[in-house]
């Protein structure tokens, strides 16, 4: 496949997928031996299923959440795009209770794709940021001096 068609695979990940909210594209999208790097949770599998749960989880807390691409680049059969999520938590998030708060969390995916599904994906949302905008972390603090 080119570069352009696997960057338009990883584009339904997040347009179709995330924003959306369109769980059948995983299935479409995702091979059922893809595995995922994620933080402390390396070597992930369950997909297409664990990723439609996620992405049904991410619905309840975060109902208005959209999901931004601002920027791609691929070589071969690796895709790397810069994305945003934003939303309002006006429901239940795991064990966290609807807090109203706003947030606006980037991250960056890098997914391998093979015969127009994606086997591999290394996920970097920015996590402590994240949790700093919910309010499970102090705000950082600048500190000239």
């Amino acid at each position: 496949m080119s570069t352009e068609q696997n960057k338009a695979i990883a584009r339904r990940h997040y347009e179709e997928l995330w924003h959306n909210g369109d769980l059948a594209v995983a299935d479409e999208i995702y091979s059922t031996h893809a595995v995922g790097h994620f933080s402390d949770n390396p070597d992930l599998t369950g997909y297409p299923d664990d990723e439609k749960q996620l992405v049904r989880a991410d619905k309840v807390a975060f109902p208005d959440g959209t999901v931004t691409v601002e920027g791609q680049i691929a070589e071969g059969d690796i895709v790397v795009t810069r994305w945003r999520f934003e939303g309002t938590h006006t429901g239940p998030l795991i064990d966290i209770p609807p807090s109203g708060r706003a947030i606006s969390v980037p991250g960056v995916h890098i997914h391998r794709i093979s015969e127009g599904k994606i086997v591999e994906i290394w996920a970097h949302p920015d996590t402590v940021g994240f949790m700093r905008q919910m309010g499970l972390l102090p705000s950082a603090t600048a500190d000239v001096g």
